[in-house]
């Protein structure tokens, strides 16, 4: 097996700059230097030990991403997939963790020491003081700007269904616990947006993800012409099917528009209106903050700049 010494003895260095330059200090040598070192390693097959690097730098190649108690659906997928690809371009090894009590995640965090902690799901003030205590950077959003994104989605959806002729709307949220920590938000900017242009604003309807209960939220409806501002395409494609089942005609009877913009949208039959949400943009800037080892801070006035991620996908359940 190729030491650290190998690659010193070749590129005509010492092994003490080897080290160095593999651990996180090459900017104490020349380009030359680096360059000849860093490619003799990979010549020779080397790269430095976990134990040995964190031992180096006082912490690991480990990124630790708290994922919340929520559906893992397309959205979570998606983000995880972009993190983790993204992180690896530098050098970091994403680690997936569900949020669980302080205690485990503090001892993960002793016995892994990691380059910081993506924090999707809510720490306490209380944990998060105490992590920053120990060395480790913790990314997170506070719970206001979530409140902020979710509330602009809700609106989003309102303001396209009333684009599209909708005076009446109701919105449609998952009665699953799981995701009552962003539901309630979307359903306020559904509402909010409704008020503000004197839309009628019909009673939200909380639905399970079955036909029976699809059914029965349909058939509550009032008659005329409505429009259904869903918590995700989920919920959008289970509305759907009711509605056809009923022989209501989408969408010049029921306006239907999800959330996700999903695999699910695309291929429903009719395709359903949602809304688009730029993870990679928003994990581009997620990524260049933990190598930078900057807080992310998105201040409530800078939302509009946040939020530019968000977009309508148009679909045949809202109409033209």
């Amino acid at each position: 097996m190729t030491s650290s010494a190998d690659v010193a003895s070749r590129a005509g260095v010492s092994r003490s700059t080897v080290s160095q330059i593999l651990n996180g200090r090459a900017h104490l040598f020349t380009e030359e230097t680096v360059a000849r070192v860093r490619e003799t390693a990979q010549t020779m097959g080397y790269r430095p030990s976990l134990a040995g690097r964190t031992l180096a730098r006082g912490k690991s190649d480990i990124v630790i991403t708290l994922i919340p108690d929520i559906t893992f659906g397309p959205p979570v997928r998606e983000f995880v997939d972009l993190l983790t690809e993204g992180l690896a371009k530098s050098g970091l090894t994403n680690l997936l963790r569900l949020s669980s009590s302080e205690h485990t995640l503090q001892d993960a965090i002793v016995g892994l020491r990691p380059h910081a902690i993506v924090a999707m799901a809510q720490l306490s003030p209380e944990e998060a003081s105490r992590l920053k205590d120990q060395g480790i950077q913790v990314i997170g959003q506070s719970t206001a700007v979530q409140i902020a994104a979710d509330r602009a989605i809700g609106r989003l959806q309102a303001e396209h269904l009333q684009s599209q002729g909708y005076t009446r709307v109701a919105a449609v949220r998952p009665r699953s616990k799981r995701e009552q920590t962003n539901a309630p938000h979307r359903e306020a900017g559904v509402i909010e947006h409704c008020r503000l242009h004197n839309m009628e604003v019909l009673p939200t309807l909380e639905v399970g993800l079955s036909s029976a209960e699809a059914l029965k939220a349909v058939r509550a409806l009032p008659a005329g012409r409505v429009g259904l501002a869903c918590y995700n395409d989920e919920v959008a494609l289970a509305m759907l099917g009711a509605a056809q089942r009923e022989g209501l005609s989408v969408p010049a009877a029921v306006g239907v528009m999800g959330v996700d913009n999903s695999v699910i949208a695309r291929a429903s039959t009719p395709t359903i209106t949602t809304v688009n949400i730029n993870l990679e943009l928003n994990v581009r800037e997620l990524i260049s903050h933990i190598i930078s080892g900057q807080d992310l801070q998105v201040p409530a006035e800078a939302m509009d700049e946040y939020l530019r991620g968000l977009e309508v996908v148009p679909g045949e359940t809202t109409g033209s």
